[in-house]
């Protein structure tokens, strides 16, 4: 195949919209997916907020609830709640982790944007990451009590507020 008999080909874009429309299941709900299965064609779904990635996934399939999108996440664990595409909150499905987490970690990284005084020490982002692992081998744990967790292990310095975020000073805990 050539270059241009790739490029000769020739779309309105009311067809390619309503290609994607259909293909995220927004003409009509999905009877035959589920909330993994979304997760997939959507590449991730934003989850920065969960009950709009509730919604989202929920729109899109025939006769589901919010319920649906939890049990997938929180007891089948077909879905996963973690960092996808630009860095912010998505649900992923979980059989797509490894392919996710490969190219997320090829792009290059950047400069960090945050100074000196509100970055970690390479010491302190070891001991945050090992008293994370510790915390977590034995127990499930909100953001709140991972925090308490971490400064018990590590020191108050890792729970001191350090910058303005989201309204409020962001520290390892903040949500």
């Amino acid at each position: 195949m050539t270059l241009k008999t790739l490029t000769s080909a020739s779309l309105a874009w009311s067809e390619v919209t309503a290609r994607r429309m259909a293909r995220h299941a927004l003409t009509e709900p999905a009877s035959d997916l589920g909330p993994a299965d979304i997760a997939r064609v959507l590449c991730g779904v934003h989850a920065q907020v969960l009950s709009a990635a509730e919604l989202s996934i929920g729109r899109r399939i025939a006769g589901a609830t919010r319920a649906d999108v939890l049990r997938a996440l929180w007891e089948d664990r077909t879905l996963i709640k973690t960092f996808g595409p630009r860095g912010t909150v998505h649900l992923l499905p979980a059989t797509d982790l490894p392919t996710w987490t490969g190219a997320l970690s090829a792009l290059p990284s950047s400069v960090p944007t945050h100074p000196d005084p509100v970055r970690f020490t390479a010491n302190q982002e070891s001991g945050v990451i090992t008293a994370i692992g510790d915390a977590l081998a034995d127990a499930e744990l909100t953001v709140d009590e991972l925090t308490e967790a971490i400064v018990h292990r590590t020191g108050p310095w890792a729970g001191e507020r350090t910058m303005d975020a989201f309204q409020d000073n962001g520290h390892v805990g903040a949500s």
